[in-house]
């Protein structure tokens, strides 16, 4: 425990150090080729100085130059927006998010800050503030992959059904073997009761990533929805085979069989078995 203790206080002084060099070398750094420039030119610097601590996942050095940069140029709207980036990556959301309002109120036309704003509002749960964000982005004329495939999940959760299947539809287009729009697809028609659609969709997203055992029990309760027993089983049979890696075939469809309560297969089966 002492050792433990002594190792805490010699990692707390060590990050100290760190805090202190990263700020002394950002002012040492222009204070010769930024000496007499603009305060500008000296934010500029320290902003790429910051790049170079983003590219060497220093997200807390970076963070620092981004601030002295920020210093020196409040309105230096990438500036705010890097920060905002490196508090996404240390996991400080809300942080994240008034960088971003900072840089918005800077430079309202960016769409694609509008986008990162939402990503960080699903974070916190803000539902419709990340929809309002991703839809004025793409009023915007962002088309991107990435907000397409995020607002769609979205629409899912808000149970906007006709919109995810939209935003899946635009998605797909343009990126057409994405697995994840075709789960997110299916469960979309499967809520509207479209079932042919959704076995499809989950067929086609199986098809593509064939390891992911979840789609499998998706696409078996499609399939027991239509009156496909057999097929049905067999997928989830085949949804639980890392639960029970070590249990023979048999053996797990009948404990399948039980967790699905159908009481005459499991007799039927077990009568085979004897």
């Amino acid at each position: 425990m002492k050792s433990n203790r002594i190792l805490a206080n010699i990692t707390g002084f060590v990050a100290i150090i760190a805090s202190f060099i990263f700020c002394s070398t950002a002012f040492a750094e222009c204070e010769g080729p930024c000496a007499g420039q603009t305060n500008i030119a000296a934010s500029n610097k320290l902003n790429k100085l910051g790049h170079r601590e983003y590219d060497r996942f220093n997200y807390i050095g970076a963070a620092t130059y981004y601030s002295k940069a920020i210093e020196l140029n409040p309105r230096l709207t990438l500036a705010y927006a890097c920060r905002g980036d490196c508090y996404h990556l240390m996991g400080d959301c809300a942080r994240a998010i008034s960088d971003l309002n900072k840089a918005i109120e800077l430079d309202p036309s960016d769409a694609d800050l509008l986008a990162d704003r939402a990503a960080e509002k699903l974070h916190l749960h803000d539902n419709p503030g990340a929809l309002a964000d991703f839809d004025a982005a793409i009023k915007m004329g962002q088309d991107h992959y990435f907000i397409h495939c995020s607002r769609a999940k979205l629409r899912l959760q808000m149970e906007d059904f006709n919109g995810a299947i939209a935003d899946c539809d635009k998605g797909l287009a343009q990126f057409p073997q994405t697995a994840a729009l075709y789960w997110c697809r299916g469960e979309a028609y499967e809520a509207l009761g479209n079932l042919p659609e959704a076995l499809l969709d989950y067929s086609k997203a199986i098809e593509i990533h064939p390891t992911h055992l979840g789609g499998y029990e998706k696409r078996a309760f499609v399939n027991f929805k239509m009156g496909d027993i057999a097929g049905g089983i067999c997928d989830f049979v085949h949804s639980r085979i890392d639960d029970f890696p070590s249990l023979p075939t048999a053996l797990l469809i009948v404990l399948c069989l039980e967790i699905l309560e159908f009481t005459p297969a499991i007799i039927e089966v077990k009568s085979c078995l004897r």
